[in-house]
């Protein structure tokens, strides 16, 4: 269960508060890790800006930090971790301690955007006119191809037989025949290439390539904490949940994690640890980056 929709007012009241320091010490934390810096970009239209940024890398040897901090208590379910969904990113990292037979889990995010943008550099022009000059003649060619590849077909055609036939005729022929198909493929291949009509593939990858290596991007996010709702909708901020679970034995005799119980059952002694571990959080998360 969720330890922040239990009431503190009962059995459970220490680690709720505990549960709202680790919050409250999160917040803090990720909103000066996440502290906007201003960076030049530019535009497709080659218009340079000012945008705003922050340090991904930073947020991630935090985190990290975090890690190494706890104590032999706490295991790092899976290690600092980035998901990348079009532009939303989210890095996360999930932890776990076990204390009197029950088990608190805790999950730690930032979910952000990525804007993309091409550096400020007037290589970017060159490039795009060069592109447009290898599709420009790619469409010359073509038509040129075409032709040629009519041209071809019919000679084939008319060697073996057939006086223009219609374009259902020619369907079937081409359809039973494979090895035709292929033979003509190469012939129209091989007279496009003498013609000097092949040969800007190579030249228009290479300048996509550099194209790519020019592009930046910047991170937005929203210095607020959410929860798993806004989490899954995409949105921007800081997500903190802790969880506790009740570790019994199934019908088979075998360990399983109940995570509906009643917290009254809960000895005194296993939510003392339990929120002691919660603090124990909350100092490696409070210790500078």
């Amino acid at each position: 269960m969720r330890i922040n929709t239990l009431s503190e007012h009962g059995p459970a009241g220490s680690l709720v508060r505990a549960d709202a320091e680790v919050r409250d010490a999160y917040l803090g934390k990720m909103t000066g890790l996440a502290d906007k810096t201003s960076t030049k970009v530019m535009l497709a239209d080659m218009t340079v800006m000012d945008q705003t940024t922050f340090d991904v890398d930073r947020i991630k040897t935090y985190m990290n930090a975090v890690i190494a901090r706890l104590d032999a208590d706490w295991s790092a379910l899976q290690e600092v971790s980035e998901t990348k969904a079009e532009d939303v990113r989210r890095i996360f990292v999930r932890l776990k301690s076990e204390a009197f037979g029950y088990v608190l889990s805790v999950h730690l995010s930032v979910q952000f955007r990525a804007l993309l943008y091409y550096k400020p550099d007037a290589r970017v022009t060159g490039i795009q006119k060069d592109l447009a000059g290898i599709e420009e003649v790619a469409r010359s060619d073509g038509v040129k191809i075409a032709d040629v590849g009519d041209r071809l077909v019919a000679e084939r055609l008319r060697r073996m037989g057939y006086v223009e036939p219609d374009h259902a005729k020619l369907f079937e022929i081409l359809y039973r025949d494979e090895l035709l198909v292929s033979s003509m493929t190469d012939e129209v291949r091989r007279a496009a290439g003498d013609a000097g009509m092949i040969g800007s593939a190579d030249k228009q990858e290479a300048l996509l390539a550099e194209l790519n290596s020019l592009l930046i991007e910047t991170y937005d996010t929203t210095p607020v904490m959410i929860d798993d709702t806004r989490l899954v909708t995409g949105e921007g901020g800081f997500l903190y949940a802790a969880d506790i679970e009740k570790t019994v034995t199934d019908a088979a005799g075998a360990p399983a994690k109940e995570g509906v119980f009643d917290i009254n059952g809960m000895p005194d002694a296993a939510i003392c640890e339990v929120a002691s571990r919660l603090r124990q959080l909350r100092d490696a998360i409070v210790q500078p980056a």
